[in-house]
């Protein structure tokens, strides 16, 4: 299934398929559940798929002094409270930070423990994860779209993820962006943050613990608000790995008018199960902005799973790129959903 349709991402880059012919494909292949020999038990009905709901929705909070002013691009978990992030202008490696919530998964303090560096130069980097049997992490990086590994204490190692050469087809600065990992599952997954070139559809890629690429699935996104391509960005900014198998994208439009006044980013949530169905689901869709009398514009694009609350609910963490905290104006803002 997931490679017929990527036939199909091929045919219109190519312009061999017209586009009221292609969504007739997607409508007539949809009725079907994706075929491959390692995921023969999860053909299933829609019906067996645990779509999440959103529980409660907290505001956004910032932790200057505790926190720097920084370009925060990717979050992930390492237990007891503490999370690396990575920044996207400052050298090649990731900060620590440590988070407390309350008992209802709003974040209550955060302030930074150090940051490990490889020594190296930055590569854009632009997510992260997290790998438990190797105690490593991997780093997604838009300079030459690689995901490499690096050790506790952020120096690189001799392994990073085989990406398929069409992902070098990636547009400036719209390369990989978004990396998830699983433990349950054993499977990394990235895309690219825009479209690439000639395409129409995102692919979702998958990867083995051997870091070998294993099935690519088609992603629409929904049509940006903003008409005006040259003031906004649009893309898919962030992922979680969930252990049913399901992936959590961070759909992030964000537009930015000429003197900043009335600059907004418009944030949707959505889980799909990519290896079982085109069908996207939305959780939460939120927006900030930038105004006279509101400032509490936020370019979430880090996400990763918070902890788990007494209730069963899951909390949902997300951070902002402040850009340094832009002119003393933007602030880092951390920012939960709580899921069931």
């Amino acid at each position: 299934m997931a490679q017929v349709l990527l036939a199909c991402l091929n045919a219109i880059s190519s312009k061999i398929l017209g586009v009221k012919y292609f969504i007739s494909i997607l409508l007539v292949l949809s009725v079907f559940a994706p075929t491959h020999a390692q995921t023969d038990s999860l053909l299933v009905s829609d019906t067996a798929f645990h779509w999440l709901t959103l529980v409660r929705e907290h505001p956004q909070k910032s932790f200057s002094p505790d926190i720097p002013p920084g370009n925060f691009s990717g979050i992930t978990p390492l237990g007891d409270g503490l999370y690396a992030v990575v920044d996207d202008k400052k050298g090649d490696g990731f900060y620590v930070f440590k988070l407390r919530f309350n008992k209802r998964g709003s974040v209550t303090s955060a302030y930074n423990i150090g940051f490990y560096t490889s020594g190296l130069v930055n590569r854009d980097a632009e997510d992260i994860v997290y790998m438990p049997s190797s105690k490593t992490f991997f780093i997604s990086g838009e300079v030459n779209n690689d995901v490499l590994e690096y050790s506790l204490v952020g120096q690189r190692t001799i392994r990073k993820l085989k990406v398929p050469e069409v992902f070098r087809k990636a547009q400036a600065n719209q390369g990989l962006e978004p990396l998830a990992y699983n433990e349950s599952t054993h499977l990394f997954w990235t895309t690219s943050e825009s479209t690439l070139k000639g395409d129409s559809l995102h692919r979702l890629q998958s990867f083995g613990e051997d870091m070998q690429p294993r099935e690519q699935f088609p992603y629409q996104m929904d049509k940006p608000i903003s008409t005006d391509y040259r003031e906004r960005t649009h893309g898919v900014s962030a992922m979680t790995a969930l252990d049913d198998g399901s992936l959590l994208v961070l759909e992030r439009e964000a537009f930015t008018s000429h003197n900043k006044i009335g600059s907004w980013v418009n944030c949707k949530l959505y889980q799909v199960f990519p290896q079982r169905s085109l069908e996207k689901h939305l959780i939460h869709e939120w927006k900030t902005t930038m105004t006279l009398l509101q400032q509490n514009f936020a370019n979430y694009e880090g996400m990763c799973l918070g902890p788990v609350l007494k209730d069963g609910s899951q909390v949902i963490l997300l951070v902002s790129d402040s850009q340094n905290q832009y002119y003393g104006i933007l602030r880092d803002w951390f920012k939960t959903l709580v899921v069931k």
